[in-house]
């Protein structure tokens, strides 16, 4: 049997050793093409000028955004509120007064309330109502209220933008006749004016205008209308003798032979300002009504 034996130099064998490393060292970094070839430079981030500028711009439009939208939300809020508090204001004003009226006593002579008018050239201004509504039992049933038992809702006369609630506890005069307008607007003129009367503010947002006609006289934004049925000029003709009983309009045909139902209805309407944008005064109309019945005799 025969062996057979190869020898090499140490040296050449080192060698091939040292080239069999290298082909391995090399493969690894073809494996991760991802590694920097240079792991000694420091990577190094910078913004340019112009990604400054552009930075700043887009943070200024976020800003700016926000702000016109919390401004939208604080005006908005705002305009709730207004309108909110004015509808408010409003609805004790009506309930107010329809209470009066619907509670208001009344007979032949005195329809329960009266609508007074002011007359400013060829101006008609309803906007006083006087209500018959005495604190414990009337006076004189049958004849006229004192004045002491009445409740004017009228504007305030330095300031038309308060309605006001006016009584005259101490004053016992009966009331003129109805068909007096002159005395009417005097005696209110001066119950108005008087420290005297006793005075309860229902609301400071009445809308108010100037007119030129008017001399530059602010007047509020409210207006009564009173009807009744059967009219007072009806009644008059009826007891002139010019007016049959029976041709009364009666409501709902409701009379007998020696009685009848009357209907006394009032209207109320009434402008409120909610708020003021671009120094324009904002208002809102409200309406309101009621109504009173009591029986007519012959």
């Amino acid at each position: 049997m025969c062996r057979l034996s190869v020898k090499q130099p140490v040296g050449s064998v080192r060698l091939a050793l040292g080239g069999l490393e290298g082909n391995r060292q090399q493969a690894k970094r073809w494996d991760r093409p991802w590694a920097p070839r240079n792991m000694n430079k420091k990577i190094s981030f910078g913004l340019t000028l112009l990604e400054v500028l552009i930075s700043l711009a887009v943070l200024v439009l976020v800003v700016g955004a926000l702000i016109g939208l919390s401004r939208a939300v604080a005006i908005g809020s705002a305009y709730s509120d207004g309108v909110g508090m004015t509808t408010q204001h409003a609805r004790v004003v009506l309930d107010r007064i329809s209470r009066s009226v619907r509670e208001a006593a009344a007979n032949a002579q005195f329809p329960g309330f009266l609508v007074v008018a002011d007359q400013v050239g060829p101006w008609r201004f309803p906007d006083t109502l006087v209500v018959w509504r005495p604190q414990t039992s009337p006076a004189e049933p049958e004849g006229m209220p004192r004045f002491s038992e009445l409740l004017i809702y009228c504007p305030h006369p330095q300031q038309p933008r308060w309605l006001m609630e006016i009584r005259t506890p101490d004053d016992p005069r009966p009331v003129p006749p109805l068909t007096d307008l002159a005395a009417w607007q005097a005696e209110l003129a001066a119950i108005k004016a008087s420290a005297a009367s006793s005075a309860v503010r229902l609301t400071d947002r009445m809308h108010t205008c100037i007119a030129p006609e008017l001399g530059g006289q602010e007047r509020a934004a409210l207006r009564f209308e009173a009807r009744y049925r059967p009219s007072l000029e009806e009644q008059a003709a009826y007891q002139a003798g010019t007016t049959a009983w029976t041709d009364l309009s009666w409501p709902q045909t409701i009379y007998g032979p020696n009685t009848g139902l009357r209907q006394a209805w009032l209207r109320i309407e009434v402008q409120l300002v909610a708020g003021e944008e671009n120094d324009q005064q904002v208002s809102y109309p409200f309406f309101g009504s009621a109504a009173l019945y009591y029986p007519l005799t012959k």
